[in-house]
């Protein structure tokens, strides 16, 4: 059974190397929106390429993922961020599958029984089964091991569900892996392609330019007419695909300790000073029964402490209380509970039993224990047994630790214990058996136990604020007099701008996906209900929507006639240069009937980024490394301008081009890799209508 304990200790393994064969798909835009979640039926939660995506099947994807975080993380439960992370994923692995599969059948590309046996059990195992059957001792692949845990794996659920979910995980790579070949073997660079490359890249030349910007011609003498902005937002609309977003505005009510808070904190402080401080007391159990935080049983040296707390302990005794005193907006006694000469630190091994059940598990530790006990080899049985990956490769070393880099119960048995003891301990971990080699000079320490009060908001401050927020509320129920209120009433207006269906953060809010939520189900205009987020009262207004499809040809109106009048003010530069370029014989000569001057630069190729003195100017270089030595060029358009150039130098080089084809190759079968899956989403039919359950 060691090896169905190893086998859960490294499945999160699975999720980094699966996840590589991903990662194309799942660096895409994570989020789309849709329409009425209830479009045909109630369990309908999106639809990709009109195939609908039931909400029980999107749960299925969902709790299969949660179940396997759980096992590599080893937590009965997920945190919030964990689990909106899980939630994305299985949605884009459920949109991926739709996809693909329709794109597997089309082709009719599949994964043989014969060949998931082959990558299982074959001679081609695939690299991560190899991997958790690899004896650590050897490096070896263990094909045995492998064929006992298929024996055993049904007698042990989470055995049986980790060898599933990985064998339908190595599937789906081995079908994209298929179809990403047959990509590729369409990608062909041509000996032409690769010898122009080369020729491009192998002269580095220094050139004279000048440069006759667009804003030298005013806007007032260029006129767009609004029949060439809709016809270039016709070509172009492609360009103009926005998702659905909402933006909203909201303005904060805080709630916040008052005056009284604060008294009522000192007060109570300073009134369990008595109690706290009599020598009756266990310090201990009644900051763990009555503080803001439990004591953390641990010793401390003296530069460990806060500068308050040194002060305190240069002349305290055991007993003494320090306080009340304020800090990190908390009221804090503190009482000196024991001064003791500790290690400062311990050089220790162990061998960690878990998973199994706990009975079984301290049996295991038990026989392992005698086994030492009994002069047994500690570093062998480490290296055999335990399931703490990290040290039992190496027989169980630790090295050296100071005091509270380990649990307590671990913690607690190293530094008190004898050097060279082998002890056995519970911890949440599972069963250790600790061999304590060496330990560290002892220094004085301190056990200090703080009885804390933080400065909190009572029901009645918080009842004060959520009224003041409801009558802002009732008063300025639309968004004229929303704005106006914040005016008068010197609020802060805070803005949440393109917030998209699945967006869980807006500002600094805590965890304001209801106000999200609430803004795709609002008109324009509509005032939001108070939200409660955190220690804060939000009231919003939905300002503008967004829907899925193209921008409005007025949105991108500006954007639009900004280019096409440069395009017009490119042709009155290129006209107006050439005619001057006929009567100057020189570029100097040019430059003074243009009404600018000449710049220089040097060692530019082919795949140069910008020049020096133009900026990011791809026409430029273009024109730079084709133009022929010393003559002037034909007037170009670049990005800010219309540019002419005189090459004073080339510097010849060399670039094989078979090299250059190889490089060429490869990097169109790059793009096959990180742009495949991208390419097929952006042109499928997604609809993601998620936001109507979370």
């Amino acid at each position: 059974m060691a090896t169905l304990e190893r086998i859960r200790n490294r499945a999160g393994l699975v999720i980094l190397i699966i996840g590589l064969g991903l990662v194309a798909f799942l660096l895409t835009d994570f989020l789309n929106s849709g329409s009425s979640l209830f479009k045909g039926t109630q369990q309908q939660i999106g639809e990709v390429n009109g195939t609908s995506i039931s909400y029980p099947e999107y749960q299925n994807y969902l709790s299969e993922l949660e179940e396997f975080a759980k096992l590599s993380s080893g937590k009965a439960a997920l945190d919030e961020n964990t689990s909106y992370q899980l939630r994305d994923q299985a949605w884009n692995q459920l949109v991926q599958d739709v996809i693909m599969d329709e794109k597997y059948e089309e082709l009719g590309i599949q994964v043989t029984v014969d060949e998931l046996v082959e990558m299982t059990t074959g001679n081609s195992v695939h690299p991560q089964i190899r991997q958790m059957f690899t004896n650590p001792q050897t490096g070896v692949f263990d094909k045995n091991q492998l064929i006992t845990f298929l024996k055993q794996k049904n007698s042990d659920p989470t055995a049986n569900f980790y060898w599933m979910y990985l064998e339908k995980q190595i599937t789906k790579e081995r079908l994209f892996a298929k179809y990403r070949d047959l990509i590729k073997k369409g990608m062909y660079v041509t000996t032409a392609q690769a010898k122009a490359e080369a020729e491009a890249k192998q002269n580095k030349v220094s050139f004279d330019f000048i440069v006759k910007r667009f804003t030298s011609i005013p806007d007032s003498t260029v006129t767009i007419a609004e029949s060439d902005i809709k016809s270039y937002y016709n070509a172009h609309l492609d360009n103009y695909k926005q998702e659905a977003t909402r933006d909203v505005e909201y303005v904060m009510f805080e709630v916040k300790p008052s005056a009284e808070d604060k008294t009522m904190a000192e007060e109570w402080i300073t009134q369990a000073k008595k109690d706290f401080g009599a020598p009756e007391t266990d310090a201990i159990q009644y900051v763990n029964m009555n503080s803001e935080s439990n004591h953390i049983d641990r010793k401390l040296k003296v530069e460990q402490l806060s500068t308050t707390l040194q002060d305190f302990v240069a002349d305290a005794q055991e007993g003494d209380v320090y306080g009340p005193y304020f800090e990190n907006e908390t009221y804090k006694l503190s009482r000196l509970v024991e001064i003791a000469q500790v290690p400062d630190s311990v050089k220790a091994r162990h061998i960690l039993i878990r998973g199994n059940a706990p009975e079984k598990d301290e049996a295991i530790a038990d026989s392992l224990l005698n086994l030492i006990n009994n002069g047994a080899d500690f570093a062998k049985l480490a290296r055999e047994y335990s399931q703490d990956p990290g040290s039992g490769i190496n027989g169980g070393d630790l090295g050296w630790f100071t005091e509270g880099k380990m649990v307590q119960p671990f913690n607690d048995a190293c530094f008190k214990g004898k050097k060279g003891d082998v002890v056995k301990v519970a911890s949440q971990f599972g069963f250790h058996i600790i061999n304590i080699q060496d330990k560290g000079r002892p220094v004085t320490k301190y056990n200090i136990a703080t009885l804390e009060r933080k400065i909190d908001y009572s029901s009645k401050t918080n009842q004060i604020v959520y009224a003041k927020a409801a009558k802002f509320a009732a008063m300025n129920n639309s968004q004229e007099k929303f704005n106006e209120a914040i005016q008068t009433e010197n609020l802060v207006k805070r803005f949440g701008r393109s917030l998209k269906a699945n967006d869980r953060n807006v500002g600094a809010l805590e965890s304001p996906r209801e106000m999200v939520r609430w803004a795709f189900e609002a008109e324009v205009g509509d005032m939001s209900p108070i939200f409660e987020f955190g220690d804060t009262y939000v009231l919003a207004v939905m300002t503008n929507a967004r829907e899925e499809g193209n921008t409005p040809v007025n949105v991108v109106k500006g954007q639009i006639e900004r280019q096409l009048r440069n395009d017009k003010k490119a042709e009155l530069l290129i006209a107006d240069m050439n005619t001057k370029k006929q009567n100057s014989s020189s570029m100097s000569a040019l430059a003074q009937n243009l009404d600018v001057e000449v710049q220089n630069a040097s060692n530019i190729d082919f795949a140069a980024y910008q020049v020096p003195g133009a900026g990011i100017e791809p026409a430029l270089v273009a024109l730079a490394t084709t133009a022929k030595q010393g003559e002037m060029s034909a007037p170009v358009a670049g990005n800010n301008g219309v540019f002419v150039v005189k090459v004073n130098t080339v510097e010849a080089g060399t670039v094989d081009v078979a090299s250059e084809k190889a490089q060429l190759q490869q990097s169109a079968s790059f793009k096959v890799d990180y742009k495949a899956l991208e390419a097929i989403r952006g042109k499928a039919e997604i609809t993601d209508e998620r936001i109507k359950i979370f």
